[in-house]
């Protein structure tokens, strides 16, 4: 896998993203977000997002990731988790039966026990997918305390794009 530095934009003096949704490859995300830091806790999560990625894409969907929480954060040292957008298809019947191997990509409980990440899956182009960027892009006020981060202040997100293999 080829990692390009240059997909990402140059991270704010906070160490955030700047706002919007970036596309970017697993490659670069790992350059920016999944190498050690001051512990394996980066490389475990991303390790985590990694299998996530390719088990949706084994999955068959027209869908996409958008990757958010601390993970994201280079100004957090020790992230606590990734939060996840699954965007489906705009068609996407949210009541239909899955195969049991698509529920585990579907069901909070499931990917919350199995990957530790949140996953909020929701249909393209939805009020529910606005809805949710628009949630992830504040910050917590978890690190306006613990880093002094400014109130209101706002990061981008990353949608995974597939890499090239």
């Amino acid at each position: 896998m080829e990692m390009q530095a240059d997909e990402l934009p140059p991270l704010t003096r906070e160490g955030l993203l700047p706002e919007g949704v970036h596309a970017a490859s697993l490659g670069s995300v790992k350059q920016r977000f999944g190498q050690f830091q001051q512990s394996d806790c980066r490389c475990r999560l991303f390790k985590k997002l990694e299998d996530f990625v390719r088990e949706v894409g084994g999955a068959g969907w027209r869908a996409h990731v958008i990757v958010d929480g601390s993970f994201v954060m280079a100004c957090v040292d020790e992230p606590s988790d990734i939060d996840i957008i699954l965007v489906l298809p705009k068609g996407w019947d949210m009541s239909a039966e899955v195969r049991p191997f698509e529920y585990n990509l579907l069901s909070r409980r499931r990917t919350r026990s199995r990957y530790g990440f949140d996953v909020i899956a929701v249909r393209s182009d939805s009020e529910e997918e606005s809805y949710w960027i628009e949630f992830f892009r504040q910050v917590n006020t978890k690190w306006n305390n613990d880093l002094g981060l400014p109130v209101g202040l706002r990061k981008g997100l990353i949608r995974v794009t597939h890499d090239q293999e």
